[in-house]
């Protein structure tokens, strides 16, 4: 018996001696990953509402959890910095750099629309029409919980906050179907302004307060702004900035110990 456990320990094969992964291979991994997984979400920020955005933002990103398990067998624990960078590329297209696609390639806006044809753009995120006025008869404010949202059960709210409407209407005297009302929000006592100087801004379908109001059932809001270009341009230069600042930390993370090393 002692000859035979001496026999076996003998057969067993060494293991192999396995060289570890370049930092160029590792560092473009990593960098499939993080502009992968960006680019890959881009048309979800500048088509689809955030709603929709938000669920394939958590389901895409489950196999590239995977994949990322799989291969830091060959890669090492550090891929895993890579995938969480690409969680926060993934973020940055859809909150940011895709909405801001969108809007400025009219993808998710549109303007110089007629008050009475509102009903054919509902899905456009931005509205800004021509040829409307702000019916000072049709007016009105309230207070209530931001409505942050819902689910099974109950509700997610906010601070109180100060809503204020006007009816929009149109210069032809043309009927405006489903209702069409500009509104403002803001915190505490402070009042907004709803100028006619302004022309639209982000369409709500879906109220944000939990307040039963005298206006018809299937009226849509518009949250009176001004004119989004230059914010818009900002918020994309500052969101492509943000993806070269990810590739920089990445290549830090990846280089930055194997030069350490040859200093020492």
């Amino acid at each position: 018996m002692f000859v035979g456990f001496v026999e076996n320990q003998n057969r067993r094969k060494p293991e192999p001696n396995e060289e570890p992964p370049s930092p160029f291979f590792i560092f473009w991994t990593g960098l499939s990953f993080i502009l992968g997984f960006g680019l890959f979400l881009l048309p979800f920020g500048a088509y689809f509402p955030l709603s929709v955005s938000v669920w394939a933002f958590l389901v895409l990103f489950l196999p590239v959890l995977f994949l990322g398990i799989l291969i830091s067998k060959k890669t090492g624990f550090k891929i895993f910095l890579a995938v969480f960078l690409s969680l926060l590329a993934g973020g940055n297209s859809i909150l940011f750099l895709g909405d801001s696609i969108g809007y400025q390639f009219g993808i998710t806006s549109k303007i110089e629309v007629l008050p009475d044809e509102t009903s054919r753009y509902l899905n456009y995120r931005y509205l800004f029409l021509r040829d409307f006025y702000l019916d000072e008869s049709d007016m009105g404010e309230f207070r209530s919980p931001l409505l942050l949202r819902r689910r099974s059960g109950g509700a997610v709210y906010g601070p109180v906050i100060r809503f204020q409407y006007k009816r929009i209407r149109s210069i032809s005297g043309k009927e405006v179907k489903p209702s069409l009302y500009a509104i403002c929000y803001s915190k505490d006592d402070s009042k907004c302004s709803l100028s006619s100087m302004n022309s639209g801004g982000v369409v709500l379908l879906d109220p944000i307060w939990d307040e039963n109001l005298p206006l018809d059932k299937d009226s849509v809001f518009i949250v009176w702004r001004g004119s989004l270009d230059s914010e818009f341009f900002t918020k994309g230069i500052y969101s492509f900035l943000f993806f070269v600042f990810l590739v920089l930390v990445w290549a830090l993370l990846v280089y930055f110990p194997v030069m350490g090393d040859k200093k020492s």
